[in-house]
């Protein structure tokens, strides 16, 4: 993971936000790229972040191609951005431990 690449994806959770209209796969794309990987937990489709076990697990429901409920995917994408928040920390540590 790269600032260039963290930029790219915030970019993409504002693109979504003002869309809407988002579909669950558009969803765990994000969540993919962000580190999440499928967990085998809970009634829907749940999604882990093994880079950072802290994070509470995502679950991204399925409503085949339908899009999804506009709050159910605000709240989804605000988990995202705690993810993208985690990564820049985790960037910021690694910065300063390289200074030292």
């Amino acid at each position: 993971m790269n600032r260039r690449r963290l930029n790219k994806i915030r970019q993409q959770i504002e693109a979504y936000r003002k869309r809407g209209g988002i579909k669950s796969v558009e969803l765990e794309a994000l969540a993919g790229n962000l580190g999440r990987v499928p967990s085998k937990r809970g009634k829907e489709p749940t999604r882990v972040n093994e880079q950072f076990p802290e994070l509470y697990p995502l679950s991204i429901p399925h409503h085949g191609s339908h899009d999804l409920n506009r709050f159910t995917a605000g709240s989804i994408l605000d988990q995202l951005e705690n993810d993208l928040e985690r990564w820049e920390e985790a960037m910021e540590l690694e910065d300063d431990g390289e200074g030292d």
